[in-house]
């Protein structure tokens, strides 16, 4: 009924339309990260943890909800992280009396680092210790640094930012003072 070339044609067909298929998939699936757990998405809760501040005392994220929590990671030896550290102060400083709570998690493994990057640049946030990095890179799955994570007032991942930004710029200060709850405007 069908010639050979005919065949051979049909045969080419079938295992291009399979193959760009195949691509396709794959594709798609790096694209969405399907298979990847752990990864963070806009619109999930955001995993919990238990990390302990500068002085020993374990902090926990979900002693946060009812309030912005920006989740901030960073290094002492970082440059980007070593630029943003004063718009960081004053952010923090702008969200005082406010619901809203700055959670700069250090991946440092020496915590004298951090004291001294304190120092040095002047700045007075509280910063969390993740020596291991089992917060940073096991659950949050950040690929460097800085990288800040918005989690709603409920628990839910609003935004993820990856690298550095003006935070005391008004634009990115009017757009975290909107996702605070109502009632705190």
């Amino acid at each position: 009924m069908f010639s050979t070339q005919s065949r051979d044609l049909m045969k080419a067909a079938i295992f291009f339309t399979v193959v760009v298929g195949l691509a396709g998939f794959f594709v798609y699936r790096q694209a969405t990260q399907i298979g990847q757990p752990g990864l963070i998405r806009i619109g999930q809760e955001a995993p919990d943890f238990v990390l302990k501040d500068e002085d020993g005392k374990p902090v926990k994220l979900t002693d946060y909800r009812g309030k912005l929590v920006f989740l901030h990671f960073w290094a002492s030896w970082c440059p980007p992280c070593i630029e943003e550290a004063q718009d960081l102060e004053r952010l923090e400083n702008a969200m005082k009396n406010k619901p809203f709570q700055m959670l700069a998690v250090s991946i440092d493994t020496d915590e004298d680092a951090v004291h001294k990057f304190d120092q040095r640049n002047n700045v007075t946030l509280p910063a969390l210790l993740d020596p291991g990095q089992q917060v940073a890179r096991g659950l949050y799955k950040i690929t460097g640094q800085p990288e800040t994570f918005l989690i709603s007032p409920q628990g839910v991942v609003l935004k993820h930012i990856v690298g550095p930004m003006p935070w005391s710029n008004a634009q990115v200060f009017g757009y975290i003072k909107a996702l605070l709850p109502p009632a705190s405007l």
